[in-house]
């Protein structure tokens, strides 16, 4: 596919308004005390890693909730685990022999498989995302954003502390032609901050540091609010508009009438306004990443602390604001001789089984991304047989979407074994797959089961796989399983009191000096 008239004119843009690009301390407004600027201002920005970006589904983000119960010795409710969260924490390259000429490019790839908590699974496939935006010369449109800050008593101290610091961080990333709204509620919902030009960024800043804690919570009333600056502020804006919620209480997503969470993100979304949701301090689990994912333009994230929020804002902020396609529908269908036995990096409730044993979904908005995103498919043999003869792709893949352009797009690809040397992003997704199916049995086998054994045994499997891998990227993801395994270690029995110097060791039932 050639070049379309409209991306050449996007790249002449970004050229353009890069040449007239100025840093932070050039703007016109930019003279506030040295107490507010200091933590933030010099900050660099991130180094781009790659050629070209990449692109990720919407929903959750990552899984951060759940590593931060893991590093207070807790073992998480299984639906802290999504597979979507975990994967977009990664880079996940995957590359194509075809040129990628797109918005959207995809290519797929499949490999053999040996999963500790699917031992019936003999392949993984995976459907690789990314772009051909170039990040040197990509810059994101201008950007109307509304932020609505939970400011109730259980927001004080730390959580709005960590709030604050990450809008000083937003309104670093922003630009001059950006604008920033801020919502509050409490003990009522108002507005702190009317549509404000970051020209004004001194002005932004005040009206950050002024933002304090006090009253109860009423999500729906300061949505509603922020959801009414968005549109009217919209309408005088040439860009996109987002709404972007922070809050540490978890959203009911069981009501879905206008005045609900949901049913105001899903009317917002049909005007263009998309919404991301931020948690401090908060369970996000699987049926609120569903949710969030589908609403057209919605991503969720969470941040246990300000390093880790106001890190992400600054690497991301650009990416994780900005809509690279929508719609699309994705079918998969397994080739004779296989059967699909797996789907991860989609809420299972998004998808649907097909007449002939595959699964058909719909995505709702690709975000872009500095890393690449992708969705893994796992399959086992049909019926009790073998494998068939390796002699064509295990399953095809068709899918159609929607581009930034409104304009449709399709294509068809098959899942065919990589022969030699993994590509990093299959060799990742192995291991990550792995991992997320292996965290959710060992949770359901301890939490649900009373099976802590057994839970620990899963654990132990899945330390010494991530100990001996080659694959790089993923030490966070090994400590965090060792951090799991001691406290599984403790939980089963396999470690108890240190004996005292000298003590005899004794036979544990009997009680008798060995």
């Amino acid at each position: 596919m050639s070049l379309r008239p409209w991306f050449v004119g996007l790249i002449t843009l970004c050229l353009a308004s890069a040449a007239q690009a100025r840093s932070p301390k050039d703007d016109d407004d930019d003279h506030a005390a040295p107490e507010m600027m200091a933590p933030i201002r010099m900050a660099p920005k991130p180094a781009m890693r790659m050629k070209s970006m990449g692109a990720t589904p919407g929903g959750a983000q990552d899984i951060d909730y759940a590593r931060d119960r893991i590093n207070a010795g807790e073992v998480p409710h299984e639906k802290t685990f999504t597979a979507e969260g975990l994967l977009s924490q990664h880079d996940l390259p995957l590359p194509s022999a075809r040129a990628c000429k797109q918005i959207l490019c995809l290519t797929s790839a499949a490999a053999k498989a040996d999963l500790i908590a699917q031992p019936e699974v003999r392949y993984l496939a995976q459907l690789g995302f990314a772009s051909n935006l170039d990040p040197k010369k990509w810059k994101r449109e201008p950007l109307n954003l509304v932020a609505v800050v939970d400011k109730s008593g259980s927001m004080s101290g730390g959580p709005l502390s960590t709030v604050k610091a990450s809008l000083r961080r937003i309104a670093w990333q922003m630009q001059k032609q950006d604008q920033l709204s801020i919502v509050l509620y409490g003990d009522r919902s108002h507005v702190h901050m009317a549509p404000t030009r970051l020209s004004q960024r001194a002005k932004v800043l005040r009206a950050i540091d002024a933002i304090q804690s006090a009253g109860s919570t009423a999500m729906e009333e300061g949505l509603k609010v922020g959801f009414s600056v968005a549109e009217q502020s919209r309408q005088r804006f040439v860009g996109n508009t987002r709404v972007m919620l922070f809050t540490d209480e978890r959203p009911n997503v069981g009501a879905t009438d206008k005045d609900s969470f949901m049913g105001m993100a899903r009317s917002a979304s049909r005007h263009g306004i998309g919404m991301t949701t931020v948690g401090v301090g908060t369970q996000f689990g699987a049926e609120l990443a569903t949710a969030v994912s589908s609403v057209r333009g919605g991503n969720l994230f969470f941040f246990p602390d300000r390093d880790k929020m106001e890190e992400r804002f600054k690497k991301d902020f650009d990416t994780m604001v900005t809509e690279l396609a929508h719609d699309m529908k994705l079918t998969v269908r397994p080739n004779a001789g296989y059967e699909l036995v797996g789907l991860y990096g989609v809420p299972g409730d998004m998808v649907k089984r097909t007449k002939d044993g595959g699964l058909s979904m719909t995505i709702e908005t690709i975000f872009l991304s500095h890393d690449k995103g992708g969705i893994y498919f796992a399959f086992k043999p049909a019926g009790a047989g073998s494998l068939p003869p390796k002699s064509g792709p295990i399953a095809t893949a068709r899918l159609s979407y929607v581009d930034t352009q409104k304009k449709k797009q399709s294509d068809a690809l098959g899942f065919s074994e990589v022969r030699g040397k993994l590509p990093l992003g299959l060799a990742r997704g192995l291991l990550l797959v792995d991992e997320i199916t292996a965290l959710k049995k060992a949770s359901v086998l301890h939490r649900q089961q009373n099976k802590t054994e057994e839970a620990y045994q899963v654990i132990r499997a899945l330390k010494k796989k991530l100990s001996d891998t080659r694959v790089s990227g993923l030490g966070k993801e090994l400590a965090l399983v060792q951090k799991l395994d001691k406290t599984l270690t403790k939980l089963s029995g396999h470690q108890g009191e240190a004996p005292t110097q000298g003590a005899i060791a004794r036979d544990a039932v009997s009680g008798l000096p060995r």
